[in-house]
C-alpha cells in the first residue's frame, strides 16, 4: 500500500503516517510524524519520540478521520521521513529514580 495518509486520533492528534495495510480491526503504518499547528503555520515531531517505532499497529476504533493530505503535506513529509533533512529522534533522557 504505502500511501502517506493524515490520521485524526480520538486523542485529538493528528499524525501523518505512510500506511502499510489496514482491515476493519487495526491499521498499520509506520514513519508517523505529529502535527503541531500553530498561528499560521503547521510544525512536525516524531511521534511518541521516547520509543523506537519499526511500524505503529492503531485500533481502527481510535481514528476519528483517514484522509489524503495536500501534495504540499506530502511533499514536506517525504523530506523530513526520508530527504537528507530528515527529523531526527532527540536522545533519550535517562529516567530518575
Amino acid at each position: 500500500m504505502n500511501e502517506i495518509r493524515l490520521f485524526r486520533l480520538t486523542s485529538g492528534e493528528e499524525i501523518l503516517v505512510t500506511l502499510l495495510t489496514e482491515n476493519e480491526h487495526r491499521t498499520i503504518v509506520k514513519d508517523p510524524v505529529l502535527l503541531i499547528p500553530n498561528k499560521n503555520q503547521i510544525g512536525f515531531m516524531p511521534y511518541l519520540s521516547y520509543c523506537k517505532i519499526e511500524t505503529l499497529e492503531i485500533k481502527e476504533d481510535h481514528i476519528m478521520f483517514n484522509l489524503i493530505p495536500t501534495d504540499d503535506l506530502k511533499k514536506q513529509y517525504e523530506a523530513m521521513v526520508h530527504g537528507p533533512d530528515k527529523i531526527k529522534t532527540p536522545e533519550i533522557l535517562k529516567i530518575l529514580t
